[in-house]
């Protein structure tokens, strides 16, 4: 299967890339809902909603190069490692970073970025450091609840926050000789701060108290991607690594491929955005 790997692309570049290719040579896609592209859009783009998209491959050029994009760059970035997964494209995959918020100059909101990309490669500290991203992401979906009216979005949600700690455990296992504690020790030791400059998970939630249900529910599902797409592509660096074990590779692997059904279930989830 072929794999493209993706590129990330500013406003700037895209007017470049558009001044230098013709019209027939790339797709501009849209992956927001259809009343967001209804209300503005980039010229020339063509809808296909992100939880639609892998369904409507067939209707994309792969031998066309294909840019993706949101409202802040994570629904597109998302939809960008969907395609790159199919296999279905031959030519270049590109993200527009910020979005059409930064493609008009808009400033985008406070937008947290997880904070999973250490150093460390010996398997303690990956483990150590896994769980903990998987506890702040359990964390994340539970206070999400509180807030959202949506039963069915709160069911799934609630889904979500099981799974993390079922990765949890899953990642425990493949060195549990390596700790004294026992999972649940671990797991109740373990920060669950998943994001950059000591922004607290509650924080995330908090400052959208209030907001429309719909825009709220946009916002802290672009957040969700962000931790999915995020947690995938750590699994799947740590599963290309040469210092674990073939069982820790695999397990990797596995937990990339789930990282991946994660997106596929929070992409359907903005569908129920009202």
């Amino acid at each position: 299967m072929i794999q493209t790997p993706i590129q990330n692309m500013d406003p700037q570049d895209l007017a470049d890339f558009s001044s230098r290719h013709k019209e027939t040579d790339y797709m501009l896609v849209d992956v927001r809902q259809p009343q967001e592209y209804t209300q503005e859009h980039i010229p020339g783009a063509r809808l296909i909603p992100l939880h639609e998209l892998e369904g409507r491959l067939a209707e994309l050029d792969p031998d066309k190069k294909t840019i993706f994009y949101c409202r802040s760059g994570k629904r597109s970035m998302s939809a960008a490692i969907l395609a790159m997964d199919s296999g279905f494209f031959t030519s270049e995959i590109f993200n527009l970073l910020g979005g059409i918020s930064a493609y008009q100059g808009t400033v985008l909101p406070d937008y947290p970025r997880v904070n999973i990309f250490h150093q460390e490669r010996d398997l303690k500290s990956v483990i150590k450091r896994a769980v903990s991203l998987e506890k702040g992401a359990s964390k994340f979906y539970s206070e999400l609840q509180a807030i959202l009216d949506n039963d069915s979005l709160k069911k799934q949600i609630q889904k979500l926050a099981k799974l993390e700690k079922s990765h949890a455990r899953v990642v425990f296992q493949q060195g549990k000789d390596l700790f004294e504690l026992d999972f649940q020790g671990l797991y109740d030791s373990v920060p669950d701060d998943i994001v950059e400059g000591g922004l607290q998970t509650s924080a995330i939630v908090h400052q959208f108290q209030g907001a429309d249900q719909g825009e709220l529910c946009s916002h802290l599902l672009e957040i969700a991607l962000d931790i999915e797409t995020m947690a995938y592509d750590m699994y799947r660096n740590l599963a290309e690594e040469q210092a674990f074990s073939r069982d820790a590779t695999e397990c990797f692997f596995r937990l990339s491929e789930q990282e991946k059904g994660h997106i596929r279930l929070i992409a359907r989830l903005f569908n129920d955005c009202r």
